[in-house]
């Protein structure tokens, strides 16, 4: 026992001088990290087709060591191959589709094998990358044209580049479609009209060339296509009313893919809607794509409830709890003119009454599935204050703030139906009539006459003066759509 007792003893002493040290250690160790280079490279750059890229960013490095480079442009095409070089700076002519591109500078640190990894965007582009497109018509047809920065109209351009195909008649909108996730991008102009061989017709925004029909954005078209109102999103994809059903752009596949944001057979339910419908988003000022549709049946003039899927929307109706007695929004037992969406669901619809009064609805739909239970709050109801300004050719827009902009004839006026303010805007239009009128923001409303596009500033405090104005348009605008100026 003795033997075993000093044969344990040694193995003892030598345990308690081994913890003894590691809790004087305590793990305080100093690292020495070699520095980071530091660059002065942007998250983006713009390339022209046909012009040199050129990237050259300082690059500051403490103790001066040997760097090597890698650049790489990632470019998703079966033909192309990825764009990549090794010098300092990044020089190339730049051939490539005009569409953004992932890319990625590699700077290694030859004196110990670090790598340090950059990433920005390459935003191919071309002469249209820049500018505002305009919808007209004039004597009947209808007319694509292009506005450059400059102020320099270029006439009538879709039919430069697409000889022999028709754009819709009786032109009703300009839809422009931005690329995934880049939501103030344009990818694509939708036009459509009510009629023609081709009530639809998408346009490719960098060089106007006629790259489908909307009978071909249905997987199964229906024999006749009407357009009534349709919104896109940020995700490159429509949605809205055709033929009085409410379609939403599938976004179940890749979004390259061919048939991405397609129309399948619309919303399933008992129902025929009017064009007047409302987006309403989770985060107001991002518009991803619709977190509820606000809708009205033109039929048994009722306010609907759709709920987005990525496909075809899921239709609710009016399976909705409402607050307030000051209309039955499940039985308006009128038809409405217009809605108005200023944000979160509060609206306001103009709706006409048999005896021809005009009446003014304020509400606050809460379709939206989340922390608030879902509901309809009915607030007013009462005779639009000033009908005898309201034509049948009245153009209408609101803003976040609740400040609604409309036309009579060849006059805009400023209405805050929160104390009844009616403002005529200052700028006069030499008696011309009032053919489009569209908020651009909070701040800029964009009117537009026979041959001329106005942009009038109506930030607060001011009413109307102009900021600039495009001559030389061919026939009176219809809709409008900017690219690359803000």
């Amino acid at each position: 026992m003795k033997q075993k007792i000093l044969f344990y003893l040694p193995a003892i002493l030598l345990s308690a001088l081994l913890i003894q040290g590691c809790y004087k250690d305590k793990g305080n160790y100093t690292y020495n990290m070699p520095p980071r280079p530091e660059l002065s490279l942007d998250t983006l750059y713009y390339a022209t087709l046909g012009d040199s890229l050129i990237i050259d960013p300082h690059v500051k490095v403490a103790g001066n060591p040997h760097l090597a480079y890698e650049w790489k442009i990632s470019v998703p095409s079966d033909v192309n191959i990825d764009v990549i070089d090794s010098s300092a700076s990044f020089r190339i002519l730049f051939t490539l589709d005009a569409m953004r591109y992932g890319a990625q500078l590699t700077v290694i640190n030859q004196d110990n094998g670090m790598k340090y990894f950059y990433k920005f965007v390459v935003s191919g582009q071309t002469a249209f990358a820049k500018g505002t497109t305009v919808l007209t018509v004039q004597n009947g047809k209808t007319i694509l044209s292009f506005v450059k920065p400059d102020s320099t109209v270029q006439a009538d351009i879709f039919n430069v580049f697409n000889t022999g195909i028709a754009l819709p008649t009786q032109p009703t909108q300009l839809v422009a479609v931005p690329e995934w996730q880049f939501p103030k991008s344009v990818k694509q102009y939708w036009i459509f009209g009510k009629g023609g061989p081709n009530t639809g017709v998408r346009v490719d925004a960098n060089n106007f060339i006629q790259d489908r029909f909307f009978k071909d954005h249905f997987f199964d078209a229906p024999d006749t296509i009407n357009p009534f109102k349709l919104i896109p999103n940020m995700l490159n994809v429509m949605s809205g009313v055709v033929n009085g059903r409410l379609y939403e752009g599938s976004r179940n596949t890749w979004n390259l893919a061919p048939i991405y944001g397609m129309f399948s057979g619309g919303a399933v339910g008992d129902y025929d809607l009017s064009g007047e419908i409302a987006y309403v988003y989770s985060v107001p000022d991002e518009p991803r794509a619709p977190s509820a549709y606000i809708a009205f049946d033109r039929v048994k003039y009722q306010f609907l409830r759709f709920f987005p899927t990525g496909a075809d929307p899921v239709f609710i109706g009016t399976s909705y709890a409402v607050e307030g007695d000051a209309f039955d929004p499940k039985n308006v037992g009128m038809p409405i003119e217009r809605l108005l969406h200023a944000t979160n669901g509060i609206c306001f619809a103009y709706c006409r009454a048999a005896d021809k009064t005009l009446y003014e609805l304020n509400f606050r739909a809460q379709f939206i599935q989340g922390a608030e239970p879902i509901g309809f709050k009915a607030l007013q109801k009462r005779p639009f204050p000033r009908p005898e300004l309201v034509k049948a050719d009245t153009k209408w827009d609101i803003t976040a703030a609740q400040i609604i902009y409309f036309t009579s004839g060849d006059v805009v006026y400023r209405y805050n139906p929160g104390n009844n303010d009616f403002r005529q805007l200052t700028t006069t239009f030499n008696g011309k009539a009032i053919t489009m009128m569209k908020l651009l923001d909070n701040n800029t409303l964009a009117v537009g006459v026979e041959n001329t596009l106005y942009y009038l500033n109506v930030s607060t405090g001011v009413f109307g003066t102009v900021i600039k104005k495009y001559d030389g348009l061919p026939g009176a605008p219809v809709d409008m759509a900017e690219r690359g100026l803000n």
